[in-house]
């Protein structure tokens, strides 16, 4: 596991993620619970391209779908759902597709064939009618806003293979905790989880959530 917690370290050294040592862990925790799933592994939200890159590093033997508009936050009032105190303005989080490459090639996986940029608002992208991910056995959601997080999982959730693996990077945004609160109401039987306690959370009665809590799917 050390030369992933070396990835990881100089990821963030290189500010290619925001992302933190303990949601990096808990992603290690599960590695071969994963590996042994069938499916894709998927990030929705990528900035930079650190945590993807990580991914593609950890799972070999998996596509890793790189989704993003690499133009930022939607227009919330372009979302399929609203919020009335959604602060996620246009462009915001902006990150080109060129930007990231270039981040993937620096760690030898631009040309990777099972890497699979995908351009475009959630929304637009993830329909089945032309989305051609078909299996998932890791779902990472880190589009911050209240309506890209329901529409993620409007999508993607029935393509989660049992047991497979569900982040929620921004569950300490108010945005993604209400979303998630939205969806549970969907699908009671979930059971959210801390990622680096692993203990149950009930969400609907904690004002604020640690980032990156996270379910496997029943």
């Amino acid at each position: 596991m050390e030369q992933y917690r070396e990835l990881y370290k100089d990821l963030i050294k290189q500010n290619i993620t925001m992302v933190s040592d303990e949601r990096f862990e808990n992603i290690l925790k599960y590695k071969n619970d994963v590996l042994n799933l069938k499916g894709d592994i998927v990030e929705c939200g990528v900035w930079a391209g650190g945590m993807s890159i990580f991914l593609s590093k950890l799972f070999l033997t998996k596509n890793i779908w790189v989704c993003d508009s690499y133009e930022g936050c939607q227009d919330p009032s372009k979302g399929k759902y609203q919020f009335d105190d959604e602060r996620h303005s246009s462009g915001l989080y902006s990150v080109s597709l060129e930007e990231v490459k270039k981040n993937f090639n620096k760690y030898d996986l631009l040309h990777d064939p099972r890497i699979k940029f995908l351009k475009g608002f959630v929304k637009d992208t993830l329909q089945p009618e032309i989305c051609e991910i078909q299996q998932i056995s890791l779902l990472r959601i880190d589009v911050d806003s209240y309506s890209a997080t329901l529409e993620v999982l409007d999508y993607l959730y029935s393509k989660v293979v049992t047991n497979g693996m569900i982040i929620f990077d921004d569950s300490c945004l108010r945005e993604s905790h209400q979303a998630m609160i939205t969806f549970l109401e969907r699908e009671p039987n979930i059971i959210i989880k801390d990622p680096t306690t692993d203990e149950v959370i009930n969400i609907k009665e904690l004002s604020s959530l640690p980032c990156g809590c996270y379910f496997i799917k029943p």
